[in-house]
């Protein structure tokens, strides 16, 4: 049995969306060497499902990166608030915008998407910068730019929401915004009361929340806990429900820190999940998630899929554990919870021998 994890990315801050599969190389000469052919070909190990395998997803970053506004406009514009969620995430993490959306903003000043595209890019790139260092290195002037950045960025989303008070999107990164700010609890409460008033169910503000509530951020493992568990039964038949694999993770991780302070190479304990009442609340998310009778597959639901598979494999429920692998098979394997590839395939196997 696979019995610890790697943490590096269990704990990570940034939110930024991942870029697109690796490029097909073609042999220089043009043939394949005469070797080739008297060897057993290894088998291709599978690749994370970048874009969530969403072709317009993956166009957008390419478009944003070609500076291509009118078709970047036209993905965005889309009327399916998931699938908006997820393309303004992949344009705030996208590389380069700072350089050239000004010049947008000015050419459409009764357009509130440019704006909205500048100020989420403020934010996830807000993690990148010195401040945001948690080692200690961040010096008191690093934190002041830091937040200089974060107040110019929050001034950007107010003028979205003033102009588009639905906008459920901007409330998400004002969430994440008032968490590396470090405000007080109950204004990321009140932020995240406002964006479920407008989308209940919005899958990246209530990954957003339980991040806010997480002990590393000011919050507590009881409050995190009971924000999964109160959430799941509020949103049945959505993600939703996954938010307590989430949690248990984070609790994993907090775990494997507490217990190794100084080790950057913490690893997670994966026997955690063994633990009856940790898979009592695992099973009856999932029963509210992707077994719920009126649940329906969308753009996110691999997400939904990869958290459940991880948490009941490690709790030796096998079978229901297999059934997701099924149905990620090669195309959907999301980069979390598994951060590593190689753990993915070992943790499928572990399952596969395990059937019963």
């Amino acid at each position: 049995m696979v019995t610890c994890q790697t943490a590096a990315g269990a704990g990570t801050g940034s939110n930024r969306a991942h870029s697109g599969g690796k490029a097909e190389i073609d042999h220089p000469s043009g043939y394949a060497p005469p070797v080739w052919p008297f060897r057993k070909a290894a088998e291709e190990p599978p690749g994370f499902c970048h874009f969530l395998g969403d072709p317009d997803a993956e166009r957008l970053r390419f478009v944003l990166r070609k500076r291509d506004w009118d078709t970047a406009r036209a993905i965005l514009s889309t009327a399916d608030p998931e699938h908006r969620s997820y393309y303004v995430r992949v344009a705030a993490g996208t590389l380069g915008i700072e350089k050239w959306i000004n010049g947008i903003i000015r050419e459409e000043p009764d357009s509130v998407l440019p704006l909205l595209i500048k100020a989420v890019h403020m934010v996830s790139w807000s993690w990148e910068l010195p401040g945001a260092a948690t080692d200690g290195t961040a010096t008191d002037d690093d934190r002041t730019i830091m937040k200089d950045h974060l107040l110019r960025a929050e001034e950007l989303l107010d003028e979205v929401l003033d102009r588009s008070p639905a906008d459920a999107d901007a409330w998400v990164y004002k969430l994440e915004a008032s968490r590396a700010l470090h405000l007080p609890l109950v204004e990321r409460w009140r932020r995240f009361e406002r964006l479920i008033a407008v989308d209940p169910a919005h899958w990246y503000g209530h990954e957003e929340m339980l991040w806010c509530l997480r002990p590393d951020w000011g919050g507590n493992t009881a409050a995190m806990f009971d924000f999964a568990r109160t959430r799941a039964i509020a949103c049945p038949a959505t993600h939703v429900p996954a938010l307590m694999v989430l949690a248990h993770r984070a609790h994993t991780w907090n775990l494997a820190k507490s217990r190794k302070p100084g080790e950057p190479d913490r690893t997670l304990d994966l026997t955690y999940y063994e633990s009856t009442k940790v898979m009592d609340d695992i099973w009856d998310a999932s029963q509210l998630s992707v077994w719920h009778d009126d649940y329906r597959e969308t753009l996110l639901t691999p997400i939904a899929w990869n958290n459940f598979a991880f948490a009941l494999t490690y709790g030796d429920f096998h079978k229901p554990a297999w059934s997701l692998y099924e149905a990620i098979g090669e195309d959907w394997i999301t980069e979390h919870p598994w951060d590593d590839i190689d753990f993915f395939v070992k943790s499928r196997a572990y399952t596969r021998d395990n059937l019963d």
